[in-house]
């Protein structure tokens, strides 16, 4: 074949080998940490484009600058455009004159629900005070299916929660030899966060003396 297909195996790869050369032909520089990341700056102006599969997102601290590259992509590939960010990968997004709010609000009750703890009767705290934990526990097995599924989600939901991120850390040291001790500590973590679903992570620019783009992260309630 000349082309490769959607949906084939090589596909996926052929897209980024595509998209990776543009990128680096017309001035971009890829990120040293993630090779997804590309960074284009002129005059003081900095475009910063993410790729995922076959979706792009990308922002910029000029609006001219960001027009541009849309009408330079769609003159290249055959894209869509979906707008202002809202909804990435569980990750819910709002912009406002305020700041930018993300959150995982519909991940979170994806998981209370697919847990039965939609109705659970939420804690003030994540973990009791001075919790311990131990692999040498004597209390009787939990089942390992169901709590390595319930820290894995929970690891995804420290994304926009760092208030759990302590004890969802501790949690995950028995995926292997997890016990009913750990599993009603992985529980009170869901419970919590059930009480607790109006918090969110805003992103607000600061003033900045150098070119560089600045923001303050504030962990908040929901204004």
């Amino acid at each position: 074949m000349r082309k490769s297909l959607y949906g084939l195996k090589k596909a996926p790869r052929a897209w980024y080998s595509r998209i990776d050369a543009y990128s680096m032909d017309n001035g971009f520089e890829k990120s040293d940490c993630e090779p997804t990341i590309y960074i284009k700056e002129s005059d003081g102006k900095i475009l910063i484009v993410v790729l995922y599969v076959d979706d792009l997102i990308f922002t910029g601290s000029d609006e001219f600058f960001i027009v541009d590259f849309k009408e330079v992509m769609k003159s290249e590939f055959e894209i869509t455009n979906l707008g202002s960010l809202r909804y990435f990968l569980g990750i819910e997004v709002k912009q406002t004159k305020n700041g930018i709010f993300i959150s995982q609000e519909k991940y979170l009750a994806d998981i209370l629900d697919r847990f039965n703890m939609q109705n659970s009767k939420p804690t003030p705290t994540p973990t009791v005070m001075g919790l311990k934990l131990s692999k040498e526990d004597c209390s009787s097995n939990a089942n390992s299916t169901l709590y390595q599924s319930m820290v894995g989600n929970l690891m995804y939901l420290t994304t926009t929660r760092p208030d759990i991120m302590y004890v969802v850390s501790l949690v995950s040291r028995f995926m292997e030899t997890s016990k009913e001790t750990h599993w009603q500590a992985a529980k009170r973590i869901l419970r919590y966060v059930n009480g607790t679903k109006e918090y969110v992570i805003l992103y607000v620019a600061t003033p900045s003396n150098t070119k560089d783009l600045r923001f303050r992260v504030i962990f908040c309630k929901t204004l």
